[in-house]
């Protein structure tokens, strides 16, 4: 029997990832370089097109740089916060550079008002937001506790100024990556109950329901951790939420690098996925390149590697061979 969520929030379709960074000019060259990923659109945003700003609840005035690209069907942005307290400096001072939010668009900022007021029934809050242009708005609220992450939520307003610029500038040139990223598939993200987090997925925001794997032996084979064999396992679930999977994965046992993030950084979002046709392929150019391979995970008939690119990129990507085969899964609900 199928189930209905209770969630008053509706299955938003999450359609951006985000990262905190401190130079977006240099990021962005690097993910042209390494991944072929842009052209990106520049824009400074603050007062006045930015306005009735806050922090945390009290007015506040900010202003930040935001790049952005479209990845396949999902956006891309990078974020280097300028002046002003922001969720931005305070992700940056206590994470560093990295994932910091996923995105969802409201039709209209009654309806974002609306979402921020059921929201907060279940004890998450604004942590930054205000309105854009004539009638455009935005809003981060901290659902870290429950949802394992920042979520932001927007209505994009009827005119869009043009972006300060954008890049590369030549709007003909070629990336030289020899890997080119077609579509950003997944953001995973590590947590320590996976089924509490299912369940506040389906309850607060109708996501679900959701694709669950014990990935033990022989389901996971061919294990590496660190270059050396690895011995671990955890479980992970899978959802559609609009344009995105999101994965959330709770380590089980072994060494491995979901519980080093949780040992660093606690829960929250880990990786970004892309999908290649020949993983060992993808490994040599990466690892020939300055990336070494985290760790690697054999996938009944596919394989998933994850690489150490947090210097250049400010985050883990993970490069994933699909299976053409999927092991016994369970549902939730």
């Amino acid at each position: 029997m199928t189930q209905t969520s209770p969630a008053k929030i509706k299955a938003p379709r999450i359609n951006q990832v985000a990262l905190i960074v401190k130079d977006a000019q240099k990021t962005m060259e690097n993910y042209w370089n390494i991944l072929g990923i842009g052209p990106w659109s520049v824009f400074i945003f603050g007062p006045p097109f930015f306005h009735h700003q806050t922090f945390h609840g009290k007015p506040s005035q900010h202003k930040f740089k935001g790049a952005f690209t479209k990845v396949g069907p999902v956006d891309l942005e990078l974020i280097e916060p300028l002046e002003g307290d922001t969720t931005y400096g305070e992700f940056l001072a206590e994470h560093g550079e990295g994932i910091h939010h996923i995105r969802y668009f409201v039709d209209t900022v009654d309806e974002m008002d609306k979402h921020i007021q059921i929201l907060a029934t279940h004890g998450f809050h604004s942590a930054m937001g205000g309105r854009f242009g004539e009638d455009g708005g935005y809003n981060y609220v901290d659902t870290v506790s429950g949802l394992k992450c920042i979520l932001e939520m927007v209505k994009e307003p009827s005119r869009m100024p043009a972006p300060n610029y954008c890049w590369p500038k030549n709007e003909d040139e070629k990336s030289p990556a020899r890997i080119k990223v077609k579509a950003i598939e997944q953001v995973g993200f590590v947590v320590k109950d996976i089924q509490e987090t299912m369940k506040n997925y389906w309850n607060i925001l109708g996501i679900g329901p959701w694709d669950v794997c014990d990935c033990t032996p022989p389901v996971i084979h061919d294990l590496m951790y660190m270059g050396k064999p690895g011995n671990f396992t955890m479980k992970a679930a899978f959802v559609k939420a609009g344009d995105l999977e999101l994965e959330p994965i709770q380590p089980i046992s072994g060494n491995n690098i979901y519980s080093d993030f949780l040992a660093k950084h606690g829960e929250g979002l880990h990786h970004i996925q892309f999908y290649v046709d020949d993983q060992d392929e993808a490994a040599r150019i990466l690892n020939e390149e300055g990336f070494p391979t985290l760790m690697r995970i054999g996938f009944v008939d596919g394989v998933s590697a994850y690489y150490d690119t947090v210097d250049a990129l400010k985050c883990i990507w993970e490069v994933t061979q699909p299976p053409k085969t999927m092991p016994p899964l369970t549902r939730y609900p």
